[in-house]
């Protein structure tokens, strides 16, 4: 069977819920995104020796974020009790400066991702929800640029206050400082921009865009925040994450819950490592679907039918990843509404 593969621009008008966003959106932007994870991306940039790789082995687990939580949380006990324990220090070390070299050379610069943030930011403000699964910055950097630009910072809307997050997230639907349908956005799987701090609270790290890698950064080298984000392992591994942390949970029973009439996907593999992701969306299935295609990849779009009819979508539809207005393609000025 061949399926038919759209302009975004046929069939915008009937999708206007919810995006989900998967690391396509993010390779779309930098090309070094394209690794499975961030463990792989260590490998290939020889940041992982024998040292880290123990560390690792010893845990069973190629999730940096499940092995550092672990670590620090020792070390923050260990630290409370008076007890020095050397191995865990080093661990902890070895393990923490691996990552931080890892995110340092994947990462994209916020004066790479520039030409980028307008497109995206122009896209996610279609939707009343974006679901970003992601552990990078491109969506946080896009919000940022387009509550700038938007001359409003209420526009886009993270459902933080003060750096905490707001279990009562449906509030920031309401429209607030003359912004009628605000756009509002999260990370079921976590995101560089947050962190545990050592008295074990979650919350986001704030700084000026330019500013934010490098802050975060800085933050994990001084040790005063363990990252918050899950980007390795099964499905049933980052569910357990997910459970355990209260701004993970939040929004896997809030958002990522309830998403609407429509939901569109683009870049999101819909991988046997995120079926938590899909049961989710099935536990309250869109009526419509529309799904990014690359490249024309048929393969893609009847692995991509299959899963979603099974979680319970009737109307499911395909576009071209590529087309004008669609993530970061911008919309030509022959095309543009006046």
């Amino acid at each position: 069977m061949a399926y038919e593969i759209c302009k975004w621009s046929d069939l915008a008008r009937d999708f206007s819920h919810t995006l989900l966003v998967g690391n396509g959106g993010s390779v779309a932007v930098h090309r070094e995104f394209g690794y499975a994870g961030l463990f792989e991306a260590a490998q290939v940039n020889r940041f992982v020796d024998e040292r880290v790789q123990d560390v690792f082995t010893r845990f069973d687990t190629d999730d940096f974020e499940l092995v550092l939580r672990r670590l620090w949380q020792a070390k923050q006990v260990n630290s409370a009790l008076g007890i020095a324990v050397k191995e865990v220090d080093e661990a902890y070390s070895v393990v923490r400066r691996a990552l931080i070299q890892t995110v340092q050379t994947v990462h994209v610069s916020h004066e790479a991702a520039a030409d980028h943030l307008r497109p995206i930011y122009q896209f996610m403000r279609n939707f009343l929800t974006v679901v970003c699964l992601n552990y990078d910055l491109v969506v946080y950097w896009a919000a940022q640029r387009g509550n700038e630009e938007s001359g409003s910072r209420y526009h886009f809307k993270d459902c933080f206050n003060s750096g905490v997050f707001s279990d009562d997230w449906k509030t920031y639907r309401e429209p607030y400082g003359g912004v009628e349908r605000p756009t509002i956005f999260c990370y079921p799987h976590g995101n560089l921009a947050l962190g545990v701090r050592t008295d074990f609270q979650e919350r986001k790290l704030v700084a000026g865009s330019q500013d934010l890698l490098n802050t975060i950064i800085a933050t994990w080298d001084a040790g005063e925040r363990s990252p918050l984000f899950v980007c390795d392992g099964t499905s049933e591994h980052k569910l357990d994450a997910i459970l355990k942390s209260r701004y993970l949970r939040s929004v896997y029973n809030g958002p990522l819950a309830y998403m609407g009439e429509s939901l569109v996907i683009y870049g999101w593999g819909i991988g046997k490592q995120e079926q938590h992701i899909l049961d989710r969306i099935a536990f309250a299935p869109p009526s419509r679907v529309a799904v990014s295609v690359h490249g024309g990849m048929q393969v893609y779009c009847e692995h991509a039918y299959k899963a979603l009819s099974e979680a319970g979508i009737k109307d499911i539809r395909f576009f071209d990843s590529a087309s004008e207005g669609a993530w970061n393609n911008p919309v030509s000025a022959l095309t543009a509404p006046d």
